[in-house]
């Protein structure tokens, strides 16, 4: 059964307003390299105001863990391959072919295995079943990239994944791999809400200032944000 963490939002100002969610930026480390990192809107909505209306947002964002990758590529067919992977595509058009898997992060016990890993290849796209990789730092997976051209490294992203309601996937938090590397990511169950619109998997200018943090590490499985009538946000976790 897949759980998942819920923010639900009020809007007390006098308008209508817009909001969007995103989940922390992941730390990645790529064969020894600190990576510029992606991040995607993964919820977005208009709000009416609550005192006229009674309206409320509510976002939902799984509690396991994915790891996620993207291309875009010059395709020539339509097809659908194993292990989630989705591709969407016409004849001579560019499309987006996505994976993802459901992984685990390293615990701080060190005799405890956990599928911490996957192998990724791009020719087709796709990752692998993960599986237990000694030497992965705590609260980090791994995932193997395979050597490919340099000049589609711009149309290759991987690190953290969400499946939105309709199946299709978005990078929640990632960067360009390097060819033929180690990726370890550490992603934290922490999102943001903030004003504005953004569809879902549109890449958004990362910035948490004014932004209503929710904190799921602490335990919490639902948090309350209000925007209030002067702009700012307040949060209440349960």
């Amino acid at each position: 059964m897949s759980y998942q963490y819920h923010i639900i939002i009020k809007n007390m100002s006098a308008r209508n307003m817009s909001f969007y969610a995103f989940q922390k930026q992941a730390t990645f480390t790529n064969s020894g390299i600190s990576p510029n990192v992606l991040a995607s809107s993964l919820a977005c909505g208009l709000l009416a105001p609550n005192s006229s209306s009674g309206a409320q947002l509510e976002f939902g964002f799984d509690e396991q863990i994915y790891v996620g990758a993207k291309s875009n590529t010059a395709l020539s067919t339509a097809t659908m391959l194993d292990a989630n992977i989705f591709l969407t595509a016409a004849a001579d058009t560019t499309g987006v072919t996505a994976a993802i898997q459901p992984i685990e992060l390293t615990t701080t016990t060190p005799t405890q295995t956990v599928d911490n890993y996957s192998v990724m290849t791009t020719s087709p796209l796709g990752l692998s079943a993960p599986h237990y990789q000694t030497n992965l730092n705590a609260g980090h997976f791994g995932v193997e990239i395979p050597t490919y051209a340099a000049s589609t490294a711009a149309e290759l992203y991987c690190g953290c994944a969400a499946i939105n309601q309709d199946g299709s996937i978005t990078l929640s938090s990632f960067i360009t791999p390097v060819p033929n590397s180690q990726l370890y990511c550490a992603p934290e169950a922490v999102f943001y809400v903030q004003t504005g619109s953004f569809p879902v998997g549109q890449i958004i200018p990362y910035t948490t200032e004014q932004a209503a943090e929710c904190d799921f590490t602490s335990g919490y499985s639902v948090i309350n944000v209000t925007y209030e009538n002067d702009g700012f946000f307040t949060t209440i976790g349960s």
